[in-house]
């Protein structure tokens, strides 16, 4: 084989080599950004909901204490809790659902049907219950604070939602008010009270943004492996 012949086999395995490298490269680059822009979706999915729900709270009781974003300890790591709601009726825990369509409320994941797909999703009952559990834990540290009313209630910002059966303490928006309302107020929840409250749910928050960011990844990677929030074609 002459020299010039060798040459060329070195420059097109060469070539070949290369383009691998730089495919490889390519393919690696453009999955982190993917997993990126996803990841971030997930950090911020539900803001607009959340914020429907504050302002609807902030118009409709105005000199209540609203802490949206709550992100307390359980036994299994943290737990966030989209809005919690303070007033002279009680402490007012709130997950905070944006889902449209129809939604099968008879399951293990919740399903959501709308126009063509179908997503399943965390029932939110269940998610509410960590909630409360993980607030009760934190107001047990302070006695004067440990027996004050607790409530949950699940709320869907959307008009075009419905529900296969009705659930206790599932409701929309608009009913929110009446919810809330319909709670004897609590003659130990006087302003102080109120703001002792506030105060110490503070003082235990988990508010390092590493540890928040690094929880959201935790919860995407889970609902990924239990195919939650997958949302899948009708046929």
């Amino acid at each position: 084989m002459s020299n010039d012949s060798l040459t060329l086999i070195v420059i097109i395995f060469g070539a070949i080599n290369l383009t691998v490298i730089l495919s490889a490269l390519f393919f690696y680059i453009h999955s982190k950004a993917k997993s990126r822009i996803l990841q971030n979706k997930v950090n911020h999915y539900g803001d607009s909901a959340e914020e429907k729900v504050i302002n609807y709270l902030k118009k409709g009781f105005p000199k209540a204490t609203i802490m949206k974003d709550v992100y307390l300890k359980t036994p299994n790591g943290l737990t966030e809790i989209d809005c919690i709601f303070i007033c002279n009726r009680g402490i007012f825990i709130i997950e905070v659902k944006s889902h449209n369509g129809y939604i099968v409320t008879d399951t293990k994941l919740w399903t959501q049907h709308w126009k063509n797909k179908v997503i399943r999703f965390h029932n939110p009952i269940k998610q509410n219950s960590v909630h409360k559990n993980a607030l009760e834990a934190v107001l047990r540290k302070r006695q004067s604070l440990a027996s004050l009313p607790i409530y949950s209630v699940t709320v869907f910002t959307s008009n075009t939602v419905d529900f296969s059966k009705k659930v206790k303490d599932v409701i929309k928006l608009g009913y929110l008010s009446t919810f809330i309302k319909k709670k004897n107020p609590d003659r130990r929840m006087t302003r102080e009270t109120i703001k002792r409250v506030e105060n110490f749910i503070s003082s235990n928050m988990e508010t390092r943004r590493h540890r928040q960011l690094r929880h959201k990844k935790q919860i995407y990677e889970n609902n990924m492996k239990k195919r939650a929030y997958r949302i899948n074609k009708q046929g």
